[in-house]
């Protein structure tokens, strides 16, 4: 049995048509879809991760993957450190961790807000990738802001069980076609 765990972005639900389409290719593959439903409002990372982790159940490690997107895929990268799955589809990752809060515009601070941004001090790139022992897959469109393309190129270098592959002329949006296409492909 392969299960598939799909975490959407800030913000989002997976009750939205571009999950379903994840949730239908995903089905098409042989996978049983899990939506992972997250409470975003006045909520931190910390409180994410933990919702996540109630959802999820111990699965052989070889028939699990999880995908999340944006700062789904953040909650996705941080649990992959905690439990074992095979495989994890971050799909433009969000630069949120404690070594990009530094380079972040005030703008992007603002809209995450202050108790998130501090709760995201917790969350060191270099050491949850450490930890993390499954593939790790990177998708971007090439139309991402840079600091989510510096992010994703940065964590490709530095992590060896991780692969990056940029979207042509997309961008920061899962529902586009080229988008889904290409993550749906690499899903085995």
């Amino acid at each position: 049995m392969k299960i598939a765990y799909i975490i959407p972005g800030f913000r989002e639900s997976t009750k939205q048509e571009k999950y379903k389409k994840i949730t239908r290719g995903l089905r098409k593959k042989g996978f049983i879809p899990i939506n992972v439903k997250i409470k975003w409002k006045y909520k931190t990372m910390s409180n994410y991760v933990n919702q996540f982790l109630k959802k999820y159940q111990h699965h052989d490690n070889q028939s699990c993957i999880i995908i999340g997107f944006s700062f789904g895929a953040m909650i996705a990268f941080i649990v992959s450190s905690k439990i074992n799955v095979k495989e994890i589809f971050l799909c433009s990752l969000s630069p949120y961790f404690k070594e990009d809060l530094p380079r972040l515009k005030k703008s992007w601070k603002r809209y995450v807000g202050k108790k998130r941004s501090k709760d995201l001090e917790n969350y060191s790139f270099g050491t949850i990738g450490k930890k993390s022992k499954c593939k790790i897959t990177f998708l971007a469109g090439a139309k991402e802001g840079n600091i989510i393309l510096k992010r994703i190129n940065e964590a490709g270098k530095k992590l060896s069980n991780g692969n990056v592959y940029i979207i042509k002329d997309v961008g920061h949006d899962i529902s586009n076609e080229k988008y889904l296409n290409e993550l749906l492909k690499k899903i085995k």
